[in-house]
């Protein structure tokens, strides 16, 4: 049993954890959060995101200036501008991926060390300072840390599902909720893809190693499949009331909805209080 009055680290998930369901950093989440801070703790963004939409919540909410992102490949210090540790992807293994998928229909974005591109027919499209690719030669020598897979219905995320389970080095590590419900009716659908072996637990690892961190002095909060791995390698499991049941299952303390600033209500009242 972790004393939660030592904790020395604490790790968030953003959607459907940090952020309500306007995608929205609470007023309660950020000033528990940067009492945390100024107490000396580390509030680390932990993502299945890019770099740069993690660094964006990470500020709203006062946490600290590293972010663990694109589930777990890159650990990003963004007072320096500079990633702490990255796990690159093959380029040979998702030129030849990106180039099968693209005759199924499957739109990507390539989130790298610097930046992220995006292919031009995109369902969501990417932000004005960031870039398109034809090919994997476009992005120069930017490294991949993690691939995203974006169609527009069910049948053809089903079938780049597939293509992805065929390469031995791969993983998908996060799959939008409907296409596990199958929902055929959504008109969006994502999966994130990753080098095998990589996760969030793995970045947090990571992170506790270079900042000599105990297991059990460590706190994490998370919602969804993709915080299996990050809730394993964390002293203390934090479940939102809105996360998966399988997740629940696993954690310590199910806290408040994302929706009633649960990172807030379990950060004030076992942590600081």
């Amino acid at each position: 049993m972790c004393n939660l009055k030592n904790t020395r680290a604490i790790f968030v998930d953003i959607d459907g954890t940090l952020t309500n369901s306007k995608k929205q950093v609470t007023k309660e989440n950020a000033e528990a959060i940067k009492k945390a801070v100024d107490k000396g703790i580390f509030v680390i963004i932990c993502s299945g995101r890019n770099f740069s939409y993690a660094v964006e919540k990470s500020k709203k909410a006062n946490a600290s200036n590293i972010v663990i992102v694109s589930n777990g490949a890159q650990i990003y210090d963004y007072s320096k501008h500079q990633s702490i540790y990255e796990e690159n992807m093959d380029k040979s293994i998702v030129k030849k991926l990106v180039n099968e998928l693209k005759k199924e229909g499957v739109e990507f974005i390539l989130n790298t060390s610097n930046t992220r591109f995006g292919s031009k027919g995109l369902v969501r499209k990417i932000d004005d300072d960031e870039f398109f690719f034809d090919e994997i030669e476009d992005i120069g020598d930017e490294q991949i840390v993690q691939v995203v897979i974006e169609v527009d219905d069910f049948k053809t995320m089903d079938k780049a599902v597939k293509t992805v389970e065929k390469y031995d080095t791969l993983q998908i590590l996060s799959l939008t909720k409907a296409y596990l419900e199958k929902d055929f009716s959504v008109k969006h659908f994502y999966a994130d893809v990753n080098t095998k072996g990589i996760n969030k637990g793995k970045g947090i690892k990571k992170f506790l190693e270079l900042y000599n961190i105990k297991k059990e002095e460590v706190v994490c909060f998370g919602d969804y499949i993709n915080d299996n791995k990050m809730f394993d390698e964390c002293g203390y499991k934090v479940a939102m009331e809105n996360a998966s049941e399988e997740l629940k299952k696993k954690a310590d303390y199910i806290t408040l909805s994302n929706d009633n600033s649960g990172v807030a209500y379990f950060i004030n009242k076992f942590i600081l209080d």
